[in-house]
This record gives C-alpha cells, sequence and structure tokens, in this order.
C-alpha cells in the first residue's frame, strides 16, 4: 500500500468514525420516548462539564501560595456571572481573563 492509499485510507475511516459518533445519540435516542432521555442529556451535560472542568482546575492550584486567592476570585467571578447572566460562554470567558490578569501581573 502506498503512503497516498494509507492516507486516504486513515482519513476514510477517520471521517466515517466521526460521522457514526456524532449520529449514535439521535439513533439511540429516537425512540418513542425521545423527550425524556434526551431532555435529559440536554438539561445536565452542561453542568456536568463545567463541574469537571472546576475539578480539574484546582487540582492543579498549589494551595500554600498566593495562586489560590486569585484562582478562587476567578472562580467566583466565573460563578457569580452565570447564576446572574446564565451565560456560559460570558462567565467562561471572564473568569479566564480575571485569572489570566492576576497571573500576568
Amino acid at each position: 500500500m502506498s503512503e497516498t492509499e494509507y492516507l486516504i485510507a486513515a482519513m476514510t475511516v477517520m471521517a466515517i468514525s466521526t460521522y457514526l459518533t456524532r449520529l449514535t445519540p439521535f439513533i439511540i435516542f429516537s425512540s418513542g420516548k425521545e423527550g425524556s432521555k434526551l431532555n435529559f442529556v440536554v438539561k445536565n451535560t452542561p453542568p456536568m462539564v463545567m463541574t469537571i472542568l472546576v475539578f480539574y482546575m484546582l487540582k492543579e492550584v498549589d494551595y500554600l501560595s498566593t495562586e489560590i486567592f486569585y484562582t478562587l476570585f476567578a472562580l467566583v467571578v466565573t460563578v457569580g456571572l452565570q447564576v446572574l447572566k446564565r451565560n456560559a460562554l460570558l462567565s467562561i470567558v471572564s473568569g479566564t481573563i480575571v485569572y489570566m490578569f492576576f497571573v500576568q501581573m
């Protein structure tokens, strides 16, 4: 098999894999009770992802240095904006900007 054939085969496998993984939820949840299963996934996925990201962020913090103060301040800004505005993009970007401001100063 030449290098070109190998690359075409690899790209084809990747394209099919990507398509199938994106199609699978629609196939699974297209049963008669799609409302309950799909609504559960749609409702609970963003909070689960945010929780995982918070734990991932907090696991690398040095709790014995001043880093903890600006980390917690950025976390409070993120949570506060999420509670007030209910806009995940605004919350995440604002928290990131606050954190990076303190890291750079």
